[in-house]
């Protein structure tokens, strides 16, 4: 019941910034392109190519006793941790949790807070690929068109110890569109990556984890406040 239930939550919070974006009238057409390339991401290949990554990265690292898993300890959760996603081919190394005191099972996003620990060397293995973040790689800086930056700025024109005022009126981040567009990419693809787990777990793949009762796999972006459930597993 209660993978139902995240999935369930991550397509009503995915359908409900599909919602708000087609409620912008005249989208802004650069989010509007991003928006249009993301929707020709292939989730089928995606889905077929995670779950061959997810088994090999278990019986490779995740149960390796050879990489220094103790695999008498239990584990609670396997946390999935992304960085930066302005990029191509971004990877989430995989984190077993031993220790968590706020430990039960969640079913939308929360704050998991800092009283957590790692099990033995189950720390920056590999993880999982989220390359459904790829056409955001044209919101990294370097990437946008100049009228979302900054320009015209001429420090010829300034002395040492003048002030200078620099005009964020035009940042794409203030565009209509832009929070819901990140948020799209995100929420969709945890739904793909739920659906992998899901179907791992129904064939039995991860009984080779020494996991607990309400065992999850989450995933967060590093520092960001928000960890989401990705599968709950119960004994």
């Amino acid at each position: 019941m209660g993978n139902k239930i995240i999935r369930e939550t991550l397509i009503n919070r995915k359908n409900s910034c599909l919602e708000k974006l087609e409620s912008i009238p005249n989208l802004d057409s650069f989010i509007n392109k991003i928006l249009n390339r993301f929707f020709k991401f292939n989730f089928h290949s995606y889905k077929k190519k995670l779950k061959k990554e997810i088994l090999k990265n278990l019986k490779e690292w995740w149960v390796n006793p050879a990489k220094g898993i103790d695999k008498e300890e239990k584990l609670l959760a396997v946390l999935f941790e992304y960085g930066h996603f302005f990029k191509k081919n971004v990877k989430a190394e995989a984190y077993g949790i031993g220790e968590w005191k706020n430990h039960k099972a969640y079913t939308d996003k929360f704050d998991m807070g800092v009283n957590y620990d790692f099990t033995k060397e189950f720390y920056a293995s590999p993880g999982i690929t989220l390359n459904f973040f790829d056409t955001l790689y044209y919101l990294d800086e370097d990437k946008l068109p100049k009228k979302y930056t900054d320009e015209g700025l001429n420090l010829d024109n300034y002395n040492d110890g003048d002030i200078i005022v620099l005009n964020d009126s035009n940042s794409i981040e203030l565009v209509a569109g832009y929070d819901e567009l990140i948020e799209l990419h995100k929420l969709e693809g945890l739904i793909a990556i739920h659906d992998v787990l899901v179907e791992l777990d129904e064939n039995k793949e991860f009984e080779s984890l020494n996991y607990a009762n309400n065992f999850m796999f989450l995933i967060d972006e590093h520092d960001s406040g928000e960890v989401y459930p990705l599968l709950i597993k119960s004994k």
